[in-house]
C-alpha cells in the first residue's frame, strides 16, 4: 500500500511504536583496548534509560543438571540459510547458527580474542602475516576432521562471497579470488593481508584476528557443502562441530536442534556440554506476541530491542534479565545517497532539522533508552556524548526546503516501511514532521526480504528507510558499510546500503584499519563521528538496547565457556542482540 501527500503534524506520545529492526552484522568485530567504563553523563536533550544495568548473569545456585529443552522466541527469520557464506545473518541468525556451527575465535569478557576451534592465532611483527593452528581431535557430526584444509575451505567460500567478501578487501588474494594461504601442516596454515587484496601490497591490520569471531569464522562440513555444490545436499541441512545437531528446519516458523553427544567442548568442571537434550527456535516477529508467549509459558527464553518490552519486563522483575546497552547498534534513517536530492547536504540536514529528537524517541520508544547522536553506540571507539549534531529547528528546514525547491521543484521523499503497526506508527510520524516543513513524503509499504533487495541493489524504489547497524567497537568493523570502495553502482549488489562514498570518512577508516595505537585509532573514529553529524549522512534515532529474558527454569544464560577454561565467551559474536546456549540447563 501506497501513502501519498504532506500532511499536519500529529505528535504521538507513548505510543508503542518501533523503526524496522534490521541487522545484517556479518563480519562481527567484538573486542577491543578500551576496557573502561563508557561515559554515562546524558548529553542535552538524552533520556537516560530508567532499566537497571544488568551485563551479565550471576552463577547458577544450582550444579548443572543434563536432559531437558527450552523454546526460544526470535525476532526474525534467516535469509539464505545454512551455508556460512550465503546466510544473511541478523542477532537472531547467530543464536540459530551458533548451535551448530563453531567459531574459529571467540571475543572473552576482557574483550580480547580467545581461540575456539583454533589453538592459536599469531601475528607477525607488522601485522600482515598471520599463522593459524586448529586445534587438535575435532570431528563435524558427519566425521568429516576439522583441520587446516577445512578451514581454509570455509575461508575460501566466504571470502567469495558477496556477503562476507566486502569486510576482507585487504586480505591478499590469488587469480582465481582465493585467498593467499601456506600450509604449514595438516593442522597449521598462514594467511596475509593485501591492500585491495593484492598480495604484493601486504598491509597492517592489527584487528585482522577479530573477523575470524564473526560469520566468517562459522565452521561447516566441507564434505557437506560440497555436497550442496553438487547438488545432493540441501543447504537447509546443516553440518557443523557445534553442541546441537541440526533436526528440523521449517521456514518462517521454528529450528529444531538436538544435543551433539560427541561435542568436544567441556565446562570449566571437565564436564561435557551441552547440558540440553534440545531447542527449539520459533520465529515471532512481532515483540508484543513474543512478549506474551514468554509470559504464558510458551517460551522460555527471548531476545528483543523495543524499548516498549523492555522497559516493562526489565522493571516487573518477573524473568531473569541479561541487558545489553554497550557496543550496540544505532536506529536511524538510512538514505540512499545516489538519489541525486539526498547528495544535497541542505536537504538532508533539513530532514534531520526537522524532527525533535526527543518526540521522536517517545513515539518508537517510548522513552526507554538513549536518544542517539551518531552511528556509534556507548563502549565504541567513535562514541561520543556530543559529535555537533544540528539540533531540532523546523524554521530552518522549512528555509532550506524552500530555498532547495526554487531551483529543483517540489521534494518528494519516498520512505519505505514494513507494514507492521508500529513500524507504520513511525512512519507516520515522519509524514507529519516532514509535511510540516514542505516535504511531500509517500510511505511504501513493503514486505521486509523486497525492502533488502531494494537497498542491495540500489533500486531507486528505495530512498529512505529505518535501520539498526553498526554494533561493534571497532570503527575498523564498518569498513565494508561505510568505504566508498563499497559503495556500488545502484543495480549492484553491495552491503553499503547508502553508497556512502565521502573522501574524509574513507580516508579515516583506512587510517585506522592500520593503526595499532589505540588511542589514535579512537581519535580516527571520533573524527568519524563528527563527520556523521556535519554532513548529516544518517538521521540517528536512538542507540539499540537490546534484552535478554528468560523463565525461572533457565540457568546458566551469559555463562558461555571457552577451551582454556577461564574465561568466558562473549554473548553472541562479541555484539549485542544474542546469547551462546551451550552452557544452559534447565530445572523444574
Amino acid at each position: 500500500m501506497l501513502i501519498r501527500g504532506s500532511s499536519r503534524r500529529r505528535r504521538v506520545r507513548g505510543a508503542a511504536a518501533s523503526l524496522v529492526a534490521l541487522s545484517l552484522v556479518l563480519a562481527a568485530c567484538g573486542g577491543g583496548d578500551d576496557t573502561s567504563p563508557p561515559d554515562t553523563t546524558a548529553a542535552a536533550g538524552t533520556t537516560v534509560a530508567t532499566t537497571p544495568v544488568v551485563t551479565a548473569a550471576p552463577a547458577p545456585e544450582v550444579e548443572a543438571t543434563y536432559g531437558g529443552s527450552i523454546t526460544v522466541g526470535m525476532e526474525g527469520e534467516t535469509a539464505s540459510p545454512w551455508t556460512p557464506a550465503n546466510m544473511q545473518c541478523a542477532s537472531s541468525c547467530q543464536m540459530v547458527a551458533r548451535s551448530f556451527y563453531d567459531p574459529l575465535v571467540v571475543v572473552n569478557t576482557d574483550l580480547e580474542v580467545e581461540p575456539f576451534l583454533l589453538e592459536s592465532v599469531v601475528a607477525n611483527a607488522d601485522d600482515t602475516v598471520f599463522t593459524l593452528k586448529v586445534r587438535e581431535g575435532i570431528e563435524f557430526t558427519d566425521g568429516t576432521p576439522l583441520d587446516g584444509a577445512a578451514v581454509m575451505d570455509n575461508l575460501n567460500r566466504g571470502g567469495l562471497g558477496f556477503l562476507i567478501a566486502p569486510a576482507l578487501k585487504d586480505v591478499a588474494r590469488n587469480a582465481d579470488g582465493t585467498f593467499v594461504m601456506e600450509v604449514i601442516d595438516d593442522l597449521t596454515f598462514t594467511i596475509q593481508t593485501g591492500f585491495n587484496g593484492d598480495p604484493t601490497q601486504p598491509l597492517p591490520w592489527p584487528l585482522f584476528p577479530f573477523y575470524l569471531a564473526g560469520q566468517w569464522g562459522l565452521m561447516a562440513s566441507p564434505t557437506w557443502l560440497a555436497a550442496v555444490d553438487a547438488g545432493t545436499a540441501e543447504p537447509t541441512t546443516a553440518v557443523g562441530s557445534g553442541p546441537f545437531k541440526l533436526e528440523s528446519y521449517a521456514p518462517g516458523d521454528r529450528t529444531v536442534v538436538v544435543r551433539n553427544d560427541d561435542y568436544w567442548l567441556k565446562d570449566e568442571k571437565g564436564n561435557s556440554l551441552p547440558y540440553l537434550d534440545s531447542i527449539e527456535f520459533r520465529v515471532i516477529q512481532d515483540s508484543q506476541v513474543r512478549l506474551e508467549a514468554l509470559r504464558s509459558g510458551d517460551l522460555n527464553l527471548m531476545h528483543t530491542s523495543d524499548g516498549t518490552v523492555i522497559g516493562p519486563l526489565a522493571d516487573g522483575g518477573t524473568f531473569g534479565y541479561i541487558n545489553q546497552d554497550q557496543y550496540s547498534e544505532t536506529n536511524y534513517i538510512l538514505m540512499n545517497l545516489t538519489q541525486p536530492k539526498l547528495q544535497s547536504k541542505e536537504v538532508r540536514c533539513a530532514l534531520l532539522q526537522a524532527i525533535d529528537p526527543e518526540d521522536f524517541h517517545q513515539v518508537v520508544n517510548e522513552g526507554y533508552g538513549v536518544i542517539a547522536d551518531g552511528p556509534f553506540t556507548p563502549g565504541q571507539e567513535g562514541y561520543l556524548a556530543d559529535n555537533g549534531r544540528l539540533p531540532y529547528d523546523p524554521a530552518a528546514a522549512k528555509a532550506a526546503i524552500e530555498a532547495w525547491e526554487v531551483d529543483n521543484g517540489p521534494l518528494v521523499i519516498n520512505y519505505s516501511t514494513t507494514p507492521t503497526v508500529t513500524n507504520l506508527r513511525a512512519a507516520q510520524y515522519l509524514f507529519d514532521v516532514w509535511g510540516e516543513v514542505g516535504v511531500e513524503v509517500n510511505i511504501d509499504q513493503i514486505e521486509q526480504s523486497t525492502l533488502i533487495t531494494n537497498a542491495l541493489l540500489g533500486l531507486p524504489a528505495f530512498e529512505m528507510f529505518g535501520w539498526r547497524n553498526h554494533a561493534g567497537l571497532f570503527a575498523d568493523s564498518q569498513y565494508y558499510w561505510w568505504h566508498g570502495s563499497a559503495a556500488l553502482p545502484p543495480g549492484q549488489l553491495a552491503l553499503n546500503f547508502g553508497r556512502l562514498d565521502d573522501p574524509v570518512i574513507n580516508e579515516l577508516l583506512e587510517k585506522s584499519r592500520s593503526e595499532a595505537d589505540a588511542d589514535v585509532r579512537r581519535g580516527y573514529a571520533e573524527d568519524m563521528n563528527r563527520r556523521f553529524a556535519s554532513e548529516c549522512l544518517i538521521i540517528p534515532s536512538s542507540e539499540t538496547q537490546w534484552g535478554v529474558f528468560f523463565d525461572d527454569t533457565v540457568n546458566n544464560v551469559g555463562r558461555q565457556p571457552t577451551p582454556g577454561g577461564t574465561a568466558f565467551a562473549r554473548d553472541g559474536a562479541g555484539f549485542p542482540g544474542q546469547v551462546f546456549l551451550t552452557a544452559l540447563f534447565v530445572t523444574q
